[in-house]
């Protein structure tokens, strides 16, 4: 009797590695959908209440500066945790693709 040898298409698959990796890829997607909604709460706000008017009717510089600049802030910040969630879900990604290899 002759041992056959596995075919070349072939793979191993290591579970401790694809579990690991579908774990951090919905971690990776947890992130994003968590910055949406952030992004979502804060763009829903009025402007009235974002670029705070007086009871006069004028606008305050002062305050409505202080305002840009906080939700400048808060976009670059969005903009981070985007980048960040978008990087650790494709880092799942490769690492359920890299603990399937080829059998020798």
């Amino acid at each position: 009797m002759s041992k056959e040898s596995p075919s070349p298409e072939q793979t191993e698959r290591s579970g401790v590695g694809m579990t690991l990796g579908v774990v951090i890829f919905l971690g990776g997607v947890a992130l994003l959908l968590f910055t949406f909604k952030l992004a979502y709460d804060m763009f829903s706000i009025a402007p009235a209440k974002a670029v705070v008017v007086s009871t006069g009717g004028g606008v305050d510089l002062g305050k409505s500066g202080d305002a840009l600049v906080t939700v400048l802030l808060k976009i670059l910040l969005l903009i981070v945790m985007g980048v960040m969630g978008s990087l650790i879900a494709n880092r799942g990604v490769h690492l359920f693709t890299g603990s399937r290899s080829q059998r020798t």
